[in-house]
C-alpha cells in the first residue's frame, strides 16, 4: 500500500473487493463494471481528517466503504453546521463541479472507493447506464436533503431525535438497524459520537442525552449502549416524530427480508 499524504493511503481495488463501490455498482453491464474497477482505489483517512475542503477542488469522488462522512458548512459568522451524513454505500462529492460548497470530512475512519474525477466523468459520457446510476444517486442525495430539512423543521429536540432514529431504520436499514431474535423489535445504531448527532440535530451533547434517557423511561427504547438502543414501542416513536411518512409494518418486514 503505498502512502500519499500524512492523512490517507491509497491501493488499487482488489478483485475480491468490488463491492466496495457497490452503490455505483448496481445495474451496471459487465463492460462499464470492468471500465470502473480499472479506475477506482481506495483511501483510508483518520478520523477529523478533511476529504474535501469547503471552497477547495473536487479531485475524486466515490463511494463510501466503511466508517461516515460529514458535509459541513462554515457560514461567514464563524459557525459550522452538520449538514448531511454519509454512510457506506453512499456517493460523496460531486462530478462536473470544480469547487465543493461544502467540507467533507471525517466522522469515524473511513475506506472510501475513489474515482478521479476527470476520469469518472469521462467514463460516465460513454456508458450511459453509469450516468443512470450516478442520476439516481443524485436523487438520494436530495432526498436525504429534503429529511433533514423536514428534521430540523420539527420544533423539539425530542422529536428531532424519534425522527432521526426512524430514518436510519428506514433509509439505511441494514447499515444501522438489526431485529431482535425474535424478529418483533428493531436494534438501531447511530453510526456517529454525540457532538456529531448534535450539531446535525441542532442542539446539544447535554439535551440529546437528556432526551435520549427521557425516551428509555417512557418506555419507547433500551439502551444497549450511548449510540445503540432497542426500540421497544415502535408506534410510539413515530407518534412523537409527528411524521406520518413512517409505517411500522413497512419498517419491519424492510429488514425481515433482509
Amino acid at each position: 500500500m503505498e502512502r500519499v499524504t500524512a492523512q490517507d493511503k491509497v491501493t488499487r481495488l482488489a478483485v475480491d473487493a468490488r463491492f466496495h463501490h457497490a452503490g455505483l455498482r448496481q445495474g451496471l453491464s459487465p463492460a462499464t463494471l470492468r471500465k470502473l474497477d480499472a479506475i477506482a482505489r481506495l483511501r483510508v483517512f483518520p478520523r477529523d481528517a478533511v476529504v474535501v475542503a469547503q471552497g477547495g477542488p473536487i479531485d475524486f469522488v466515490g463511494n463510501v466503504v466503511r466508517g461516515v462522512l460529514r458535509l459541513q458548512r462554515l457560514q461567514s459568522d464563524g459557525r459550522s453546521h452538520v449538514v448531511g451524513l454519509l454512510i457506506p454505500s453512499d456517493m460523496f462529492g460531486r462530478v462536473f463541479t470544480e469547487r465543493s460548497d461544502f467540507s467533507i470530512e471525517t466522522a469515524t475512519e473511513v475506506t472510501l472507493c475513489c474515482f478521479e474525477r476527470h476520469a469518472f466523468e469521462g467514463l460516465m459520457a460513454g456508458c450511459h447506464d453509469l450516468e443512470h446510476r450516478v442520476l439516481l444517486s443524485v436523487l438520494d442525495e436530495l432526498d436525504a436533503a429534503r429529511e433533514w430539512i423536514n428534521l430540523l423543521a420539527v420544533q423539539t429536540v425530542a422529536a428531532r431525535l424519534a425522527t432521526y432514529l426512524l430514518i436510519l431504520c428506514r433509509r439505511w436499514p441494514h447499515q444501522t438497524s438489526e431485529l431482535t431474535s425474535d424478529a418483533q423489535r428493531i436494534v438501531v445504531r447511530i453510526p456517529v459520537g454525540r457532538n456529531d448527532l448534535a450539531q446535525y440535530l441542532g442542539t446539544t451533547v447535554e439535551t440529546i442525552s437528556r432526551t435520549v434517557q427521557g425516551f428509555s423511561r417512557q418506555g419507547l427504547i433500551r439502551i444497549h449502549s450511548p449510540l445503540q438502543f432497542e426500540i421497544l414501542d415502535l408506534p410510539g416513536l413515530i407518534a412523537l416524530s409527528s411524521n406520518d411518512d413512517f409505517d411500522c409494518d413497512s419498517m419491519l418486514e424492510i429488514l425481515r427480508r433482509r
